[in-house]
């Protein structure tokens, strides 16, 4: 659209100036304000317009920028004005773009930074489904298990899969030809059709290529079982074993390899171009001992303009920027380096398992990083206990000033340093979270405070069928058309 927009600007002929004063060339001729009238979508825009009597009406380009949000840079030292038509037009480092931010919520983040700049304090943001449109670790996932790649001996699969897990005989309903589904039940399924797949596909032991192999029904079953069971793993235990349970995955490879492989995902899924609920059913003719089962994903990512701005603002003030998610460290660096972000990697916390002597990961969660005991999961109220141990000491106790969030594994530390004033604000991603998780509680009290200059919680949308924040509080959800606010109570 943007571009669309700059063509047609382009094509009625007019000459552009950059808007920051007469050149000199200009100045020996007839200038006076030109009455021509310019729209921007069918609507009167303001621009600063000029006739110079060689015939030429010469507009300010930062004008035409910023009613059409493009980028604008101004190189002095080669005298070259550049049209990016990729990013939003930002005239002052230090302010948010308007992108589509719902207009409150922008306002009152910029009035937190600007009452707060340059005065030693610091924010901490979540990752998936915050920084990010959807889960860059299960995104990571469907990547790593269609493109087969793993580095775990067939031998070893069992033992991997049943990590963390409390009881391998729990009830986790019936497949859909009957069976009882346990977690014991998918590993001996997953390790076999594994076994097979080891065997055959020329990437690891075998000979053929990856088309042969998808087309397998072992592959189809690995694939359908693999993602059945981490959906299941956090509704029938806890999201305290399936987040870090989902990072054994990576074992024998090392965090280079892993950050590899995140970026390779976030880069595919990225430009997917399409964001909706897959469904994964296993072959029939494969049942297994768990039985035939169904499961979804959902495709694409989106790491907008916005909260890459967003990050970047806040850094230009001077508060410190801090990651704290329940994914895999290396799945995060990879993000934020490869898109952008610019954290230093010192300041983010996620998942952490341990290395063995090689130097390869080995399924067990290292709980021990930077001290003994001190590294708890980053998840719930793991993340504030991460914040009390590695970030608040830099900040003499302090908490932060801003916490952004989406759900109930981000309450803690939204509100964990809300009595003591140190957060004054909890940012959350509106994901129309049901009544029992305790981000609707701050999502009810941001959608009763819209437009309160004093508020503690805003919301801000998005939609998720297009992978875009909106200029509104509201959200539409996956295969929706409906704007929604906040449930209503129970």
């Amino acid at each position: 659209m943007k571009n669309r927009k700059i063509s047609k600007l382009l094509a009625l002929g007019l000459t552009f100036a950059l808007g920051v004063g007469m050149s000199t060339a200009f100045a020996a001729s007839s200038v006076v304000p030109a009455t021509t009238r310019v729209t921007v979508d069918g609507q009167a825009v303001s621009v600063d317009a000029y006739n110079i009597n060689n015939g030429n009406n010469y507009f300010s380009l930062r004008d035409f920028a910023s009613n059409l949000d493009v980028g604008l840079t101004w190189d002095a030292a080669t005298d070259t004005a550049a049209i990016d038509t990729t990013a939003h037009y930002k005239p002052d480092e230090t302010q948010l773009i308007t992108g589509n931010w719902a207009p409150a919520t922008r306002a009152r983040i910029q009035a937190v930074i600007d009452e707060n700049a340059n005065q030693g304090k610091y924010v901490v943001f979540d990752f998936d489904n915050t920084s990010v449109i959807f889960d860059v670790q299960e995104a990571l996932l469907m990547y790593q298990i269609e493109n087969l790649v793993f580095a775990i001996e067939p031998g070893e699969m069992a033992a991997v899969l049943e990590t963390g897990i409390p009881d391998l005989n729990l009830s986790m309903g019936v497949s859909l030809d009957g069976k009882a589904i346990t977690p014991a039940t998918l590993v001996a399924d997953l390790v076999s059709d594994y076994t097979w797949i080891y065997n055959n596909y020329e990437g690891m032991n075998g000979s053929h290529d990856l088309d042969y192999i998808h087309a397998s029904n072992e592959y189809q079953d690995f694939e359908a079982k693999l993602r059945f069971m981490y959906n299941n793993l956090g509704d029938y235990f806890d999201h305290a074993v399936s987040y870090p349970w989902v990072t054994y995955l990576f074992t024998g490879m090392t965090p280079a390899e892993v950050q590899e492989l995140a970026t390779a995902s976030h880069q595919y899924w990225a430009a997917y171009g399409r964001y909706a609920s897959e469904t994964l059913t296993s072959p029939l003719e494969l049942p297994g001992e768990t039985g035939i089962v169904s499961t979804s994903y959902t495709t694409g990512l989106t790491f907008t303009d916005e909260l890459l701005d967003l990050y970047h603002t806040l850094m230009a003030n001077g508060i410190d920027v801090y990651i704290v998610s329940a994914s895999p460290i290396d799945t995060i660096l990879a993000a934020n380096a490869c898109m952008g972000y610019g954290v230093p990697e010192e300041n983010v916390f996620a998942m952490r398992n341990k290395l063995g002597a090689d130097g390869r990961y080995i399924n067990e969660y290292n709980y021990d990083w930077g001290g003994e005991g001190m590294y708890a999961q980053t998840q719930g109220e793991g993340k504030s206990t991460i914040i009390t141990n590695f970030i608040a000491p830099q900040y003499n106790g302090a908490g932060p000033l801003m916490v952004f969030g989406d759900s109930s594994g981000d309450w803690n530390m939204m509100t964990d340093w809300m009595e003591s004033g140190d957060t004054v604000l909890g940012v959350i991603f509106n994901r129309y979270r049901s009544t029992s998780d305790p981000i609707w509680q701050g999502s009810t009290e941001a959608a009763a405070a819209i437009g309160d200059p004093d508020a503690r919680f805003v919301l801000q949308g998005r939609d998720e069928n297009t992978g875009e924040l909106r200029p509104s509080e509201y959200s539409i959800l996956l295969g929706s058309t409906q704007e929604v606010l906040v449930r209503p109570a129970s």
